[in-house]
Formats: structure tokens, sequence, C-alpha cells
């Protein structure tokens, strides 16, 4: 493989992302090579095919290493998000519709439409491809006066419609845009038979009528002119499928998250042991990039994931069922066990209330109504009474997760579950993930305030719950900052229990410091791509913190 600069000649290291053959000496050679010639000789290592079942996808044409760039591509619109929780809309700090910084409601405005920003001369404001998009049909509108009603404030400023309104305003200043945007996958007829389409009837579609179509429109019959050549109910539909099956979260930098469309982005197949990942870039447009999560081989599909990893199989495939609107058949969701994990199993309660020892696990995971059947014994028991059980016990958890609960009431409810549930379960993992950090961080649990046996608890939670990811997430490409959380723990209680008198002999000083400093390296390495979120760069300076006190120790112990 040639390794000098393929415009200059002279050595190099710097790698076409596109078809990984070309190097070139710095980022300007690289732009002249491709304007001057590479372009038309690029090979992406995939291709765009299409089949009945799976539609559009891609499939790699020779081997793909691990950490390779797929493809980047900036967004043909971004917006707030369209699915904002109902704390999220009635929030009076607010994103500033030039630039999505938190702002205060009611204290800087957009001169123009009267929409909240961040400072009356913030520079998105007037942005082609940001609030000067959707300003033009905001000034339809009559916005609240100060001494209205607060709740008008809410009913008015309704930040989970614009991103719709965008992709319909694209179609004055670009229909090719607009065409790409409505050609995307909406299923509109699907849609229409769920309670996703009546929400979207009232929280977008009427209020976008009632407050600013509608006015638009009885001006563009006044003039005998035409702004929006396609703005009908159907059309915004269209849209809001669009956006509710296609558009990607955006972390942003300041912990607060938008969304996108993306064209190649939400071709990729879904796969809940995906081979690819993506990252965004805040300082460049929000440009998405995809990269090979691991080493892809020739004739694979190239996938990425639709939903949580950590979920389990049946909420996975009914979130994806009920959002994406189609039922995934991937390997791990096939396999009963998920991988040996027993992800989603349940504790048997054998015969006459005398436990078996075993796990009733689904007899076809595949289907909605299977029933289930213990590892160990013949008992089974039906659906309906799994999912009865199941429901409750995630009510029971969010209630716990959703409130300021003490340590104790996570420990009782872990000590609760674990009589209906096998130790790995979903439920569990996600009790377990906020006790070890409650366990060295609340007060009257600080880690020198831990009992031998606490520190010990959580340590062997740390390395169980580590155990799953290395089976879910092997390559570390998924559930980084959720393993970044874990390492950080598990290093902070190693070095802990180092310190205790029951931990005294040299050798488990120096395994535990070992073990310990393997943590904090391989937490380090696996947040590199986790540097445009605000969580992501917080674990980070919490782990070379731990990092340079480790060191520190290192050099007086």
């Amino acid at each position: 493989m040639e390794t000098n600069c393929g415009y200059c000649g002279i050595p190099a290291k710097l790698k076409c992302a596109g078809c990984q053959q070309v190097f070139y000496c710095d980022p300007d050679h690289q732009k002249k090579h491709w304007k001057a010639k590479h372009k038309q000789e690029c090979v992406k290592p995939y291709e765009l095919t299409r089949s009945d079942g799976i539609g559009r996808y891609f499939v790699a044409t020779k081997t793909i290493q691990k950490d390779s760039v797929l493809f980047s591509e900036n967004p043909l619109v971004i917006g707030p998000k369209w699915n904002l929780d109902e704390y999220e809309q009635r929030s009076t700090i607010v994103p500033c519709v030039g630039c999505f910084t938190d702002c205060a409601l009611g204290q800087f405005y957009c001169e123009l439409c009267r929409w909240p920003a961040c400072k009356p001369n913030c520079p998105g404001l007037v942005n082609s491809n940001l609030h000067a998009l959707e300003c033009g049909i905001l000034r339809f509108g009559r916005p609240p006066k100060p001494g209205d009603d607060p709740e008008s404030f809410f009913d008015y400023y309704r930040y989970d419609a614009l991103l719709m309104l965008k992709c319909l305003a694209i179609q004055i200043r670009s229909p090719n845009l607009f065409d790409q945007i409505i050609n995307l996958e909406s299923h509109y007829d699907a849609r229409k038979k769920t309670r996703y389409f009546a929400d979207a009837e009232e929280r977008v579609v009427s209020y976008l009528f009632r407050n600013f179509l509608d006015p638009l429109q009885k001006l563009e019959r006044k003039e005998g002119k035409t702004v929006l050549k396609l703005c009908d109910r159907k059309t915004l539909h269209m849209i809001g499928g669009i956006v509710e099956v296609n558009a990607m979260i955006i972390p942003l930098s300041n912990g607060r998250e938008i969304c996108g469309l993306y064209p190649m982005g939400c071709i990729l197949e879904h796969n809940c042991m995906p081979n690819s990942f993506y990252t965004f870039d805040c300082t460049k447009g929000m440009k998405l990039t995809f990269k090979a999560g691991r080493n892809i081989q020739n004739g694979e599909h190239l996938s990425t994931t639709y939903t949580h990893s950590l979920w389990g199989t049946q909420l996975r495939r009914e979130h994806l069922k009920t959002n994406k609107y189609f039922t995934c058949k991937c390997n791990r969701c096939s396999d009963p066990t998920e991988f040996g994990t027993f992800l989603s199993a349940l504790r048997c309660m054998g015969v006459e209330n005398e436990p078996c020892g075993g796990f009733q696990l689904p007899i076809d995971p595949l289907s909605e109504t299977s029933d289930w059947k213990c590892n160990q014994c013949p008992v089974q028991i039906t659906h309906d009474q799994v999912n009865f059980l199941v429901s409750k016990i995630g009510e029971e958890v969010d209630d716990v997760m959703g409130r300021k609960s003490s340590v104790k009431e996570f420990e009782d409810l872990i000590h609760k579950l674990q009589n209906f549930l096998h130790p790995n379960h979903f439920h569990l993992q996600t009790l377990k993930h906020s006790l070890i950090q409650m366990y060295g961080h609340f007060p009257g649990h600080r880690l020198n305030e831990l009992s031998y046996e606490i520190l010990q608890t959580k340590l062997k939670m740390c390395r169980e719950m580590m155990t799953i990811i290395e089976v879910l997430d092997p390559e570390s490409f998924r559930l980084t900052l959720y393993a970044g959380v874990i390492l950080l723990e598990q290093q902070a209680a190693l070095l802990e229990l180092n310190k205790r008198p029951q931990s005294t002999t040299a050798a488990n000083s120096k395994v535990d410091h070992n073990e310990a400093l393997q943590c904090l390296v391989r937490a380090k390495n696996i947040l590199r791509n986790e540097m445009g979120t605000l969580q992501g760069k917080k674990l980070m300076e919490q782990i070379e913190n731990a990092l340079e006190n480790f060191d520190a120790h290192s050099r007086t112990a």
C-alpha cells in the first residue's frame, strides 16, 4: 500500500477515510487531490442495495477495519427535539431559536418573530440553515405579552413543533432539499392507526395551523401568491412520521439535546448488536460521522441501533415496532438468553412456591405472545403473566428512579426484586448502576464511611455489570458512558478497600492497584468518542483527576 502523499509524494500518515487506500501529508493536500482527481477515483468499501424485506441498506464490499470512517454528512435540517417531555415543554429555561443555547423565557427575543433568543443579535437568528428558515412563518403568530397568564407562554412557545415547521419551510428556500426530506420513509398509513397520529394532530398539526399556517394561507389567498406549495394536514403528518422514524438525537456540549435528519444516516439498518457507531461535531454544523465499531467483513450489512442496548428483548422489540414500524429478528433477539446474559430472565417460582433454582425464558423470543418455560423444571407461565409482572416491576423501578430516593430504598428494592428476577435482569442493572454511584458520594455513604462489606458489594456489582457489557458491547462503542461510570466507581472501590485493615497482604495490594489502574486506562480509552457531549467531558475530567491522584500515590508509596 502506498504510504506517500497522493498529491505531492512525500511520506504521509493521513489516510483517505473513504477508500482507505490513499495517504496525504496534510488536510490541504487531501482537499486539493480530492478536487483534482480523487473524487472520481475514491471507492467506498460498501454499496447501497435494496430488498423487499429490509428496504434500502448498505452492504460491505470488502473488509472494513475497526475505527474506519464510513461516511460524514451534514444534516438536512436540525431543530429542537420533537418529543419533549412534559417538564421540558413547561420549563422557563428554553433553547435559543438561533443557536440552541439555554436562555430564560421572557428575557431576549428575535425582534422579528418574538421567539426567545440568547441575545437580540445571536448569529443563528439570521442563519438560513437555522432560525431564518422558519422565522418568516413564525411572524404570523401573536405571542403572549408580559403580564399574560403564564400558561399562555407554554401553550404558544411549543418547541416540539419547530422541527416539523422547519422541514415544511425548507421548500421555500430549497425545493430539492425538501424533496429529499419528504421522500424519506414516513409510515403514514401505519401511523394513522396509532395514538401517535392523534397526539401529533393536537400537539403539532393543529397548533401550527391555528397559530401560523392559517394566517399565512389567508394572506396567500388575499395576495394571490403561494409561499408554501405543500401545506396541508397530510403533508404535516407525513413530516411528523419522517421525523419520528428518522430523526437522530444530537447531544450538545451544553447538555441539551436537539434533533437532526441525515440522508445517509437514516439508511443504516438496525441491529441490537450493531457494527458501527456515530458521533456529531457541534463545531461543524452538527456534522454526522459514522465509524466502524469493529472489523466488518465483506458481505456484512452496515448497522446501527435504534434502541437501548441494556433493555431486555421484549422492551427493545416493542419500542422498535411502535416507533420504527418493524420487528427485529437479529441474533440477540432470537436467543432467549441474550447471549448468556439472561438480561430478561425471571426467577422460576417452582411448584407450590418451592423455587427450583431455574429461570423462566421465552419459548419463542420472536413471538410477542410466547409462553415462558423454566430452564430447570417443567413449569411454564403465560405471556400475560410475564407482562403483568414485568410491568409492575417497571413501575416500581421508575418510581424509585424518578424521585430523590434514599440509598436504603434502592437497597430494599434490589433485595425485593432479586426474588423475582435473574440477577442480571435489566431492571436490576438500572438500579445497581445508580446504587454504585450512591455508594461513595451520598451523605452518610462516602467511601471512607462505607463498611468493608458494602465496599465489597459495590465492587461485586461493578464487576458483574462489566461482565454483561463485555458480552453486549465487547468493542466498547455503544455503552461508553455507562461503562465509563462503572469503571470509575470500580477503581474507587478497589483503592478504598486497599486501605482497610482486612486487605493487608502485599499480593492483594498489588492486584488491587493493577486492576484499579486498568479500569482508569480503559475508561479513558473508550471515552475518546464522547468528547462532544457534556457528560463525556465531565466524566473524562473525573477519570483524568483519578489518574493524576493514582500516579501521585504510586510515587509516594
